[in-house]
């Protein structure tokens, strides 16, 4: 039987059925009137461990990555052309990672695409991950493995929020301080994305309060 919180995810999320179209399109990058389409496409694993208390599971970059060391951000990358879907790129960079098996998780659906500064459309894939998982990070690619308290995480509250002029465009920066780690970029606007849908389907009225 799906848990509780397995129900509460899949009314925020976007169906794997519908595909992608569906889905909002947001830029985190300065365009200079250049609307062009990112020249790669990346997917990644947001990873929801079914606790009494639901967490999210978050990665530090390894220093010794080319592309944003040192970094929180989601396990993913970069889609392979042998991937079937977005959601097999991040499962298979989520094993690759952290170690976690496609046995231990259930992928939901998607959350809003993103295109990043790094040339990347990111396609964010939702998943519940059983408790009992411990993970085994690649330190080739990741230096620690943390959790944040759901509620906490997907709160716009619990944000700072700065305006920036980027090639002649507003941008929003937020950022989240938690236990020495700063979340920010791609990595909080998937956070905020995920909290958005979640207000907007009601889901904060079973059991927690995603604001309290």
């Amino acid at each position: 039987m799906p848990s509780e919180l397995h129900n509460l995810l899949l009314r925020a999320v976007s169906p794997f059925e519908k595909g992608v179209s569906a889905l909002k399109l947001n830029a985190l990058r300065g365009t200079s009137g250049n609307e062009s389409r990112p020249n790669r496409t990346a997917a990644v694993l947001v990873p929801v461990l079914d606790k009494p208390e639901p967490e999210i599971l978050l990665t530090v970059r390894s220093e010794l990555l080319m592309q944003h060391p040192g970094q929180v951000s989601f396990p993913g990358g970069s889609v392979d052309r042998t991937d079937r879907s977005a959601v097999s790129t991040a499962l298979r960079e989520a094993r690759e990672e952290i170690g976690l098996d496609f046995s231990q998780v259930s992928p939901l659906g998607f959350l809003d695409r993103l295109d990043t500064i790094s040339d990347y459309r990111v396609l964010p894939v939702v998943g519940v991950v059983r408790p009992s998982f411990v993970w085994k990070p690649d330190l080739r690619e990741v230096s620690e493995v943390f959790t944040i308290p759901l509620k906490i995480a997907v709160n716009y509250r619990e944000y700072s929020h700065q305006e920036i002029i980027q090639d002649g465009k507003k941008i929003v920066i937020s950022s989240l301080h938690w236990q020495g780690h700063k979340i920010w970029g791609i990595t909080a606007s998937i956070l905020l994305n995920l909290g958005s849908r979640m207000e907007s389907s009601s889901c904060e009225t079973v059991t927690f309060n995603i604001h309290s």
